[in-house]
Parts: C-alpha cells; structure tokens; sequence
C-alpha cells in the first residue's frame, strides 16, 4: 500500500486525499492528560515509551495518514546549556537567555548519540506501529525562530531582544544560528536514521521579520539546514508562520512542502510561491478554531480548501490545519474534518 502524504509529496497518484494536524499529540485528548499526570512536559519528552504512546493515541481515534513524533521546538535546548521549564500561563522559558558573548559561551553541542538518543528510540516504537500507509514525520524548529527563543528567554510580542541583537551585534547572532545549523542538522540525523521519513522545519517567529530582515537573518541558515538535509534523501515540509510575504523569498530552496497558515489563502499562496520560481507542493489550511463549530460548518470549510487546493494542484496537496490543534479544540470536530477529508470528491470525479 502507497502512503498517501509521501506520494502527494512526490507529486505521485494517491489513493485518497492524505489528512493529519500539527499538533494532533496533545492537551485536548484526554489519554494525554492521563499521561501527563503522571509526569511534565519534558518527562513525556525524555521518555520513549511515553513519547510513543502520545504520539500513537490520535492514530488510534481519527483515520489520518501520517504521526509526528511527540517533542518540542525546543527540546534539542535542553542538553546544550539552556535550562529548559515549562511553566503553566507562561510556556518555555530558557535560562539564561542568550543576550551576550559571555552566555553564548555556556553553551556546548551535546553528544547526540547520549543526549538525545531518546527520541530516537520514541521513533522507531512508533515507526513499529504505524500502518502501511502512514507516514512518519520528524520535525524541528528552524534556526531563526529557535534563536529567537534562545534570546529572549521565552515567548514574546515585540521580539525585542532578537532584534536588539540582530540590529547591534550581528556577529553574535551570526553565531548562535551557525550553532544552530549544526544542532539542528545532527538532531534531525537522528530523526532520519530512527526511520523519520518526512521533516517538518517550523519557523513560526521568521514572519515577524520584514523581508529585508527575513533576507539576512532567516533565509542563510535555513539555507544551509536545508543543505544538510538534503542528503538524507527525505521530504522537508516549511512552516514560515502567517507572513505571506515571505514567501516570495524561497525560490531555489529544497522544499518540497509548504505548510500554509490560514490567514493566507492557497491561491494567494500558490501565486506567491510561482512567482519566486518555487513550485513546492501545499499543506494546510484550515482554521484550528474552525474545530469549535457544527458540523456543516467543518465541512463547507474543509471542502472550500481542498476544492480550492484541486484546481491549483490536483494530486498534491496535504490537508492539515493551518498552525496546530490547540488544547480546547473538541474532538468531535476534530472527526468530522477527517470525516469531511473522507468524504470529499474532486470536480468533475
């Protein structure tokens, strides 16, 4: 049997229209709480078995075609000198954050095949218990957004800090992403080896940048991760967050998806990307809250896109949410979209 989400990433026939959310592991199941009861964030992390169970559970409950390893973003911080909490109404905090010459010189590039050898072993538990058709997908953060983290210690509004850097020592920053391709490149290795078959880069923070900073400060490093990657052989699907103007900037990149936020249509989207000489396939787009609504509303929503997607690029599209499934999204809504996937017919089929 043929996987779905890696033929449409292939441009190839598929044998149904392939469907999974960012976010699809987490707080809104309650066999996740369960879990989570028992230990934090970075216990599910750290432990394999863990790790595994919360990455299969939504496979078991909704007809989707890929798993996405559970982790974090900024899981790899952990064991390179950032001390790395999650704390409730705050989210990730990393300490110290990394805002002179004498911090960055606390951190060190941990010995992978030790540190992190964890997720490893959580992908291929999963990888064990997928379905032939289902694929397997990694993921990261890419460099900018994950230095952007580093500096300002935690999430942020203003991203004054990174932006401090980049504006007033540029060399400094220039090294932290240069420590960052490296990190990044070695933890997605793992990823691979362990029998990840696509990677997903997540670069959430990079729209914040105007597309001149876009140009210097996020474009080379994802550049050169993309570079890394490429000889592994596998798929990479970009996540550039919800500035559309970005991407005008990935023409000659090696991509072969790209995830669309949804408050950027896949028209606008397509006619953004052709215009940089890009012609990577599309993921996406649906609002996570639409979730919240009946169910005709999912469906009218869900057949708007993938009608939409149909017309632009028949056989290669990736139905997903546009960001990720947030912790109050029901899971009857999270059905009925599958549901609607399932159901849908291309024009004039």
């Amino acid at each position: 049997m043929t996987k779905p989400m890696l033929e449409a990433l292939y441009g190839r026939e598929t044998s149904r229209h392939p469907v999974w959310f960012f976010r699809q592991a987490g707080r809104y199941l309650p066999e996740f709480q369960t879990i989570r009861a028992e230990t934090d964030f970075l216990g599910v992390c750290r432990n394999p078995v863990k790790a595994a169970e919360v990455t299969i559970q939504p496979l078991r409950r909704f007809d989707l075609d890929a798993a996405i390893i559970f982790s974090d973003i900024l899981f790899p911080l952990s064991v390179t000198g950032q001390h790395l909490t999650y704390t409730a109404g705050r989210g990730p905090v990393l300490t110290p954050a990394i805002r002179s010459e004498a911090d960055f010189a606390i951190l060190k590039m941990p010995q992978f095949l030790f540190a992190l050898e964890c997720v490893g072993e959580a992908i291929e538990r999963v990888k064990a218990r997928l379905h032939p058709h289902q694929t397997m997908v990694g993921f990261a953060g890419a460099p900018f957004t994950v230095a952007s983290y580093m500096v300002e210690g935690e999430g942020s509004r203003q991203y004054t800090e990174i932006k401090r850097l980049a504006f007033r020592e540029p060399r400094l920053l220039t090294r932290i992403l240069d420590f960052l391709v490296t990190l990044t490149a070695q933890y997605i290795e793992i990823q691979v080896k362990a029998g990840a078959e696509v990677i997903v880069l997540f670069d959430s923070w990079a729209g914040n940048l105007s597309p001149q900073d876009y140009q210097l400060w996020a474009l080379p490093p994802l550049r050169r991760l993309l570079d890394a990657i490429r000889c592994h052989g596998v798929p990479v699907v970009y996540y550039p967050g919800s500035n559309s103007e970005v991407l005008l900037q990935l023409g000659g990149l090696d991509l072969q998806g790209l995830a669309v936020d949804w408050r950027t249509s896949l028209r606008h989207a397509d006619r953004l990307l052709r215009d940089a000489g890009q012609s990577c396939h599309l993921q996406g787009n649906l609002d996570p809250q639409i979730l919240m609504g009946d169910r005709e509303l999912i469906r009218s929503r869900v057949r708007h896109i993938l009608d939409e997607a149909a017309l632009l690029h028949p056989r290669r599209h990736i139905f997903n949410v546009g960001h990720g499934l947030l912790p109050h999204i029901p899971i009857q809504g999270v059905e009925w979209a599958v549901e609607a996937v399932r159901q849908w017919k291309a024009p004039g089929v």
